[in-house]
Formats: C-alpha cells, sequence, structure tokens
C-alpha cells in the first residue's frame, strides 16, 4: 500500500503510533484501572450518540425497565473505553502476550477439521472485535484475509493497518475486493480463512430480505452466505465471552458445513440468532452506538416500490 501521505500526515501517524506504544507497554492495572475509566467518564459527560444508544436499547428490549436499560447504556460507554484500550493493546501485542488476551477454546480441533482449507469465520461487533484477527497467529499452513472498510481518515487508515499486522499469516482485504482476492488465491495450495462481521447495516437493495433481530425488523451483509452457498465453503460463527478486562475466550461454532442443501437466507439467518445469543448475554457488550435499524420495510418500500418483508 502506497503511504499516499502528505508530510505532516506522516507526523500525525509516528505521533499517534507513539503514543499507542506508550500506552500499551504500560502495566495492565494501569491501561484498564486508570485509563479506561478516565476515557468512560469522558465518554459519557460529552453523551456521545446518546440517542441513537437509547433509542436501539429501547427498541431491543422493549421488556426492560428504563432503569435497566440505562444501566446497560452506562456499561457501555465503558466498554466502549475498553475497546480503546484493547486496541491499542494490538500495538503490542507480542506472540509471548497472545495467550493473555484470547483462549481459543477449540483451536486444535479446527486446526486438525480445517486446516490448509479454505473457510469463513464470522463474527460481529461484539466484544474487541479487533483481537479475531489474533487468530490468523494459530494458522500453520493457511492464513486470514482479514475483510476491512477503509476508513474516511487517511492517517487513521494507516494507523489500523499498521496496528493490524500482527502476523505473516494475516491479509488485509477492502471490502469491495473480497470476491476478487479470494478467486485468484483460492487454488494457489494455501488454505483462506475468510474473516467477516455483518452485523452492521448494509446497503439497501429493492431485495434486501428482512430478519426478526432483536425485537426489529433487519437486514444483514449477505455476501458470505453467497460467497458459501457458491464455493461449498463452510462457515464458523465466533463466539466470544468476556473473561475479565480486556481478555476473552473464543470459539468456533459451525453455522453451514459447506454441503448441506440449505433454503435461502437459511446460513444468514444461523448467524443471527448466534449473535443475537451473545448480545443478551452480556448486551453491553455490542456496538449500540451504530445507526443499525436506519433502514425499515417502510423506507425500502417507499425507494423501490415494494417491500420484501417475510411473514
Amino acid at each position: 500500500m502506497k503511504s499516499g501521505l502528505k508530510w505532516y500526515q506522516k507526523i500525525e501517524l509516528e505521533m499517534l503510533w507513539a503514543f499507542a506504544l506508550l500506552i500499551s507497554i504500560t502495566p495492565r492495572f494501569f491501561k484498564y484501572y486508570i485509563v479506561k475509566p478516565i476515557i468512560g467518564v469522558f465518554i459519557i459527560i460529552t453523551r456521545y450518540r446518546h440517542k441513537t444508544i437509547s433509542t436501539n436499547l429501547k427498541n431491543a428490549f422493549p421488556q426492560k425497565s428504563d432503569k435497566e436499560r440505562a444501566r446497560i447504556a452506562r456499561r457501555y460507554y465503558f466498554f466502549l473505553a475498553e475497546v480503546i484500550v484493547d486496541t491499542i493493546n494490538l500495538v503490542g501485542a507480542s506472540e509471548k502476550r497472545k495467550d493473555k488476551v484470547v483462549r481459543w477454546t477449540n483451536s486444535k480441533e479446527m486446526g486438525e477439521k480445517l486446516g490448509g482449507k479454505d473457510w469463513i469465520a464470522m463474527g460481529a461487533h461484539y466484544g474487541c472485535w479487533e483481537y479475531m484477527l489474533l487468530w490468523s497467529r494459530e494458522l500453520k499452513d493457511s492464513r486470514l484475509m482479514g475483510v476491512y472498510h477503509p476508513m474516511k481518515s487517511i492517517v487513521f487508515e494507516h494507523f489500523y493497518r499498521r496496528l493490524r499486522n500482527v502476523s505473516d499469516k494475516l491479509l488485509q482485504v477492502p471490502m469491495k475486493q473480497t470476491i476478487l482476492y479470494f478467486l485468484r488465491n483460492r487454488k494457489n495450495g494455501v488454505g483462506t480463512v475468510m474473516g467477516l462481521v455483518a452485523d452492521q447495516s448494509p446497503t439497501l437493495r429493492p431485495d434486501s430480505h428482512w430478519f426478526r433481530f432483536l425485537n426489529q425488523e433487519t437486514i444483514f451483509h449477505d455476501g458470505a452466505e453467497s460467497m458459501a452457498r457458491k464455493f461449498g465453503l463452510p462457515i464458523y460463527f465466533a463466539y466470544a465471552k468476556r473473561t475479565a478486562p480486556g481478555m476473552y475466550d473464543i470459539r468456533f461454532d459451525e453455522i453451514y458445513d459447506g454441503k448441506e442443501e440449505v433454503a435461502q437466507h437459511e446460513i444468514t439467518e444461523r448467524y443471527k440468532n448466534k449473535v443475537e445469543e451473545m448480545i443478551n448475554e452480556q448486551p453491553e457488550l455490542w456496538m449500540w452506538s451504530h445507526n443499525r435499524w436506519k433502514h425499515t420495510p417502510a423506507v425500502q418500500a417507499a425507494r423501490f416500490g415494494k417491500s420484501t418483508l417475510q411473514k
């Protein structure tokens, strides 16, 4: 990737990297019990996307009281602060430290079953999703294709690309190049694990399919299902459990074996169910500040003349 940075942007990037590196090498107590609370209080004071968070929680959990939803919102703010610290931790995430951050509970079984094969690993914006990149260090005869959405800020684009470069088995591929890259590299003798996150709001289409998710009609990115059905790729869901600040147990649950005859949208339905199950366990760990439900069946009908809402 060519730099494309102006001289002052290069200075900004190096200053940002130096700051992150400094924080990453500080003791765990300092990061999670001093830095994190300070960031959390700042987020609360600034009421970061307060309206969006409140609306999303109210619609997702109408059975909960205002007090319960307010508690989830407060916990979410502090969790956002934790994600910032977690992400900075990747700057200094050495091979020696990896097991202290994520414990892959069925790593051996996955290696024996899928080593050297092409498959899809699906995650969600739940917990510190950037930690999923550390799975590339578990691979011996495969590589992880980390699909990402390019950022508007060129400085942060370069920062995150450098931060995510956690192993030589990781390939960072922009979302729009996913299929092309896979087709070009699928027969080179090295297995490709495509890391995809599909729980945020996709582009609304005339044929967008609606799922019942968190008490609301919702559309999902369906690229993983399309590729799995077309190329016979197994799909595994990365089910994360936060065990302590900045620490997770992650297991891979099969949601499609690559061979099963399934109805259209069934794979995405299974993915949706897994995401919802995780959220119900610890709701504050999901990204409530995203405008997830900006599309509705009514918007689809108004824009395209009809709704494909499935009952």
